[in-house]
């Protein structure tokens, strides 16, 4: 994560904690995470993530997601941008992303259907990229939903270094 680009989440209850918008993740104190109800309605000293929709979105469809990272790393967002889905390339690919890594449709940031968007792209995987914006993993916790991005961006790395080369095995 870079400065306040991105966000992320854990479920509570029916409503969830969410980073609050703005906000660089190394200056972010527990007293600043916003909790959202699951009317959407929120209390905090700050406003939550413009984003929050898609991680409602995600939860409300994917009982088994307990956490939620959305970001912007560099090579995720080449295939966002250019609209190309991540294939299984590499052995970890399926088993800690589910398959390949589909691209949901481009939806405007902040705008609630992207989050249905998002919720169609994602399926029962475990991560999709947004068009024209950033990525989105999930897992039963923090710790599962980050690995799972730090996978997705290798993957993707791959991926891109390797269409730059001509090939793919």
């Amino acid at each position: 994560m870079v400065g306040a680009d991105g966000n992320l989440s854990l479920r509570d209850g029916q409503g969830m904690l969410i980073s609050p918008t703005r906000i660089p993740y190394d200056e972010t104190r527990p007293e600043q995470i916003v909790a959202v109800a699951a009317d959407a309605s929120w209390s905090g000293p700050l406003p939550p993530s413009s984003e929050r929709a898609v991680h409602t979105a995600i939860y409300t469809a994917r009982p088994d997601v307990g956490a939620i990272v959305h970001a912007h790393p560099v090579y995720s967002c080449v295939l966002a941008v250019t609209g190309y889905p991540l294939p299984a390339l590499l052995d970890e690919v399926a088993p800690v992303l589910g398959g390949p890594v589909a691209v949901a449709g481009h939806v405007a940031s902040g705008d609630p259907a992207l989050g249905e968007a998002a919720v169609r792209a994602l399926g029962d995987r475990y991560a999709v990229l947004l068009a024209h914006h950033g990525s989105v993993t999930v897992g039963r916790d923090l710790e599962e939903a980050f690995y799972r991005l730090e996978v997705l961006e290798r993957a993707a790395q791959v991926y891109v270094l390797s269409r730059l080369l001509g090939r793919l095995a």
